[in-house]
């Protein structure tokens, strides 16, 4: 890594960890997928992006969800995903999330003959949560960690790419209440389309649900765009829409993606 890059670097670490000082999404454009590959050496990628989802409570969330992916070597990524969240209807509230960490290595990466790459991540979500927004629908702001271990994979179809996650999360306990920890599954398909600057995505997403009093599961369906800039540079747009009682009614999310 240059000079030049650890600066930057620094002032946009910093700047999540102060934004969540001042957690926990997945790759952009998806609400929950991981992509197998990872990025090479030196190299970074700074996310952002905003999420509103509609409740048939008739309470609506916005989060604001930023990350940083970095190559610590060239089969071993480290991310920090951070969000903050605001929730309005019957009464309004907003807070910071729980920063989340997410260190992935690359057991088998995918090449011409073989165009399939296998991973595994870990998954830790820290208690920095604010717990006076921490009202339903903010996801659980339970003052104690979480850890998770996730196993993706990557399988080429060209012009289709196909992602399949499978994960289990210990939850923590609070004081007073008992969560059951979870188990996660995403499968994710992108699809390059006849313009080279478009691809269109589709996810299927669900987990167990972490409260033994709530009957139902979240499980979201997701279509979206992504439009490419140039190498450095996308954009992202889709719309979701819940399948279960405790998923959202429907929701957007608008995201861009800067690589350097």
């Amino acid at each position: 890594m240059t000079n030049g890059k650890r600066p930057l670097i620094g002032a946009v670490a910093g700047g999540i960890v102060l934004a969540a000082a001042i957690g926990a999404q997945a790759a952009r454009p998806f609400v929950a997928t991981e992509r197998g590959p990872t990025l090479d050496h030196g190299v970074s990628r700074f996310d952002v992006g905003v999420e509103s989802a509609r409740f048939s409570s008739q309470a609506t969330r916005y989060t604001l969800m930023t990350e940083l992916t970095y190559g610590l070597l060239n089969n071993l990524n480290f991310k920090v995903q951070a969000p903050y969240v605001f929730v309005s209807g019957t009464g309004s509230t907003q807070g910071v999330g729980d920063v989340t960490l997410r260190p992935k290595i690359l057991f088998v990466k995918g090449r011409e003959a073989n165009p399939l790459s296998l991973a595994g991540e870990v998954v830790v979500k820290f208690p920095s949560c604010d717990e006076s927004g921490a009202v339903s629908p903010v996801p659980a702001c339970t003052g104690e960690a979480d850890l998770g271990f996730m196993g993706i994979a990557t399988k080429e179809f060209l012009p289709l790419t196909v992602h399949f996650n499978l994960g289990y999360t210990f939850v923590g306990n609070a004081p007073g209440r008992a969560y059951d920890n979870v188990i996660n599954y995403a499968l994710a398909f992108e699809y390059e389309t006849i313009l080279p600057a478009i691809t269109v995505v589709s996810e299927l997403a669900g987990e167990t649900n972490r409260d033994p009093t709530d009957a139902g599961d979240p499980l979201t369906v997701l279509l979206g765009v992504v439009y490419r800039v140039n190498r450095r540079v996308s954009l992202d747009s889709s719309l979701v829409t819940g399948l279960t009682s405790p998923s959202p009614d429907y929701g957007a999310l608008l995201g861009a993606s800067y690589t350097f």
